[in-house]
């Protein structure tokens, strides 16, 4: 497994160093149209969600990875939130910072003063600085322009609710978790809010679409079936995979199509990726988008 992300790394590096891409900048306008195909899971437009934001380019979850994501015109950033000592909330993925930083520790002995002292593990540059974001500050960024999907890794529901009101964000986060009860805290605070449960079998989709007529449903490769696919969409929501792994690997070596086309063939209509570029240009060509 070290070995498989060593080569990962290796490869992302690789097309930075001998490919260009030219990215489309994005108005404020951009996010009703997301939200227009994201509101009709009948559309047959398929939705990009760049994995920790797009991080090919720039150090994951941070504000200069939101910002290539929009850049870019990709429909959705999946993003970790956390929360420091002093209460603080961060974006950050793992529950310490000893891989995404040059320090060590739990982030919750830090507070987010003292997080500054350290900077996000840069890969792609030289002499370039980043710091641990705020999510308010990732909100302020993504506002009006990209749909966030909330992973909630430790924060107090309310707080982050709150976050979202307090930015104008809730038409364009989806909060995911896969503890059923943290989506009803959420639905609690605001109904109108949008939560995106993750199912593992037929049984468990069945449970969640009569538990809560979800817009989006993540599911699993494991139970990836045409009658999971259909039963979704009949039930006015999206369906949501991941390509994160061998499938985006495959695509990165140059064989896009064999990678990403048995995905969207089943039907899946948001995909989730780390190499969000490659899907782009796919689906484009295809006219998926």
């Amino acid at each position: 497994m070290k070995k498989f992300k060593v080569l990962f790394v290796v490869l992302i590096t690789l097309l930075l160093s001998s490919c260009h891409f030219n990215p489309t900048k994005t108005a404020t306008s951009n996010l009703p149209k997301i939200l227009e195909k994201f509101h009709n899971p009948n559309s047959g437009k398929i939705l990009i969600a760049a994995h920790r934001a797009m991080h090919t380019k720039y150090p994951e979850n941070s504000l200069a990875a939101y910002q290539h994501s929009i850049d870019n015109g990709i429909d959705i950033i999946e993003t970790d939130i956390r929360t420091t000592k002093d209460g603080k909330l961060v974006l950050l993925h793992d529950n310490s910072i000893d891989r995404t930083t040059n320090g060590k520790g739990k982030l919750k002995d830090f507070t987010f003063k003292e997080l500054q002292n350290f900077n996000l593990k840069d890969k792609y540059g030289v002499g370039r600085e980043f710091k641990l974001p705020l999510a308010k500050k990732a909100f302020e960024v993504a506002h009006n322009k990209i749909m966030l999907d909330l992973d909630i890794k430790d924060v107090a529901v309310k707080k982050l609710v709150n976050l979202v009101h307090k930015t104008n964000m809730g038409k364009q986060v989806l909060f995911f978790d896969s503890d059923f009860a943290v989506l009803d805290s959420v639905l609690l605070l605001d109904s109108t809010l949008i939560v995106m449960p993750r199912a593992h079998s037929l049984e468990e989709v069945k449970m969640i679409i009569a538990r809560y007529h979800p817009k989006v449903i993540h599911i699993d490769h494991s139970f990836y079936t045409k009658e999971v696919v259909d039963l979704i969409k009949q039930s006015g929501a999206r369906v949501w995979i991941n390509a994160l792994g061998k499938p985006d690997i495959q695509a990165f070596s140059g064989d896009v199509s064999s990678a990403y086309s048995p995905i969207i063939n089943k039907g899946a209509n948001i995909i989730q990726t780390d190499m969000p570029i490659l899907l782009k240009v796919y689906l484009e060509k295809n006219k998926l988008r």
